[in-house]
């Protein structure tokens, strides 16, 4: 780690195993062992959840793994690890330090989450929804759950692929979260998702 973050080993792309089995197999999963994830498994769960797929270009911008409504990229992923919180900057596929705090305790209100050796925080930023998509509460509400469902089916494949175990929460205290992360005040904390190595049931 540095000042600056920690740069992510490239993702995985070449792992053999087959779509429709990850989509048989999919399944919220509340057990996990102690151990963590390495980087190389960080890098893949990511750039599975969001990672950019294409470069932006000059006439476009980038493409993600998950979509999102008029490619806004509205929804960012912060990564809760014993040694702080990070922010995932998929552009340079790296996390980048936010909280020197371990808040795994917060994930979710439920106290069997808090062992989970990896929590994401699914934030959504309001700010970028222009137009149509900003239009009320309402639909940046509609707009950002659907969103955050696509990156969290991602993470759900990846992990059926992987034997990970996760499970999103709904039981969330977005307040304190929010303040937390020091959340502007157009971003949403949307739901949270906690990941493990599986262990046998």
């Amino acid at each position: 780690m540095t000042d600056t973050g920690i740069k992510l080993p490239s993702p995985q792309l070449d792992l053999d195993f087959p779509l429709m089995k990850a989509l048989a197999e999919r399944r919220s999963k509340r057990k996990w062992k102690a151990e963590p994830l390495s980087l190389q498994g960080l890098s893949n769960l990511l750039w599975a959840a969001c990672g950019i797929t294409r470069q932006e270009t000059d006439q476009s911008k980038s493409r993600r793994t998950a979509p999102s409504a008029s490619n806004t990229q509205a929804i960012r992923v912060y990564v809760a690890l014993p040694q702080g919180v990070f922010l995932y900057d998929e552009t340079e596929h790296s996390l980048m330090p936010v909280l020197a705090q371990d808040i795994r305790e917060s994930i979710g209100t439920q106290a069997m989450m808090h062992s989970a050796p990896v929590g994401l925080i699914y934030v959504a930023d309001y700010s970028r929804m222009k137009m149509v998509l900003g239009k009320d509460e309402d639909r940046r509400r509609f707009v950002a759950g659907t969103d955050t469902g696509f990156i969290s089916q991602n993470v759900y494949l990846y992990c059926a692929a992987a034997n990970l175990s996760t499970v999103v929460l709904g039981m969330v205290d977005r307040d304190k979260l929010h303040a937390l992360l020091g959340l502007k005040t157009d971003e949403r904390v949307m739901y949270t998702q906690v990941v493990g190595h599986s262990v046998d049931d």
